[in-house]
């Protein structure tokens, strides 16, 4: 198992009687692309801002690269994280170089012209094109990339990215994400929070779903998928008087049926159920191999209330 970059230890935000966040226990290890799934008011960007020194927690802690949030060395530590929090802050009067320009006097980066025009190719923005219009013209995608190149300017280790997807247009979506992997590849960690769970299907390696302040459960993308429930669904003339012959002879023993629509859970083959379907004159009016979506996991983990025990 890599390093762990960030690891919370029952953090936890309460405004007068309200949990915003409660024992919320979250790993994100070296090189992981981390999808944080929640809906609205889930408790994502508060987890952010806390780890980002916006907010202070009512209770709990994190570690940064290993390093206590409450050690004096974690103002240093968190020179090695950057991100986009809430929504991208750029000067839209400025141009993109301007805007970097201005970033790297804040932060205190050294970086010349030259290496800044680097960054805004790096991100796939077209610098010749954009050199002399301000950001305020810019595509929401092309501020998303410039709020990217902003908060990779220091050359961070961890980058925390909110909603980066909010908004976007499905170009937006796949140069977003194609830019993420690109970083990720060249050693950047990412926390990247959102509610559009199948664009985090196509990037995360890792994923912790949230909702209302909780941490419900840490999954691999892999362990995901394998827990994702394929059905088969078939709808068969009168499937009264074949449901029974259709059991015993497929060895079914998961499944859901209303009227002539019979879902199956087992795992079948495929070509197997259709050449019994044939073979014993089972007249079938459609078939339809259908896969749960993250969002159906994410939806009945919430209605459970987390993990199973």
């Amino acid at each position: 198992m890599s390093e762990l970059v960030l690891e919370t230890m029952g953090l936890t935000k309460k405004y007068k009687d309200f949990y915003a966040l409660k024992n919320v226990d979250m790993h994100i290890y070296e090189g992981d692309i981390y999808g944080f799934v929640g809906e609205n008011g889930a408790g994502k960007t508060t987890v952010i801002r806390l780890v980002s020194g916006l907010s202070e927690p009512t209770n709990g802690g994190y570690r940064l690269f290993g390093i206590d949030s409450n050690d004096e060395r974690i103002y240093q530590t968190k020179k090695q994280m950057g991100g986009i929090i809430e929504s991208v802050s750029i000067n839209k009067q400025m141009t993109a170089l301007e805007n970097l320009k201005l970033q790297a006097i804040v932060t205190n980066t050294n970086k010349t012209d030259e290496e800044l025009i680097e960054l805004i190719k790096k991100v796939g923005l077209n610098y010749d094109e954009i050199k002399k219009r301000k950001a305020g013209n810019f595509s929401l995608g092309m501020r998303q990339r410039l709020g990217i190149a902003l908060s990779i300017l220091s050359n961070p280790k961890f980058v925390l990215l909110d909603e980066p997807m909010n908004g976007l247009d499905p170009q937006g979506f796949i140069e977003v994400r194609e830019l993420i992997k690109k970083l990720n590849e060249e050693g950047v960690t990412f926390l990247i929070s959102s509610h559009i769970l199948a664009e985090l299907d196509k990037i995360c390696n890792r994923i912790g779903f949230i909702s209302h302040g909780k941490l419900l459960e840490e999954i691999t993308i892999d362990e995901l998928h394998n827990k994702t429930r394929r059905k088969l669904e078939l709808v068969i003339e009168d499937l009264s008087n074949y449901k029974d012959k259709l059991i015993n002879g497929l060895n079914i023993s998961d499944y859901e049926s209303f009227n002539d629509k019979i879902t199956i859970y087992d795992s079948l083959d495929i070509n197997s159920v259709m050449g019994y379907l044939v073979e014993n004159n089972i007249k079938v009016e459609s078939f339809s191999v259908i896969e749960d979506t993250i969002e159906d996991y994410y939806i009945n983990l919430i209605t459970r209330g987390g993990k199973d025990e």
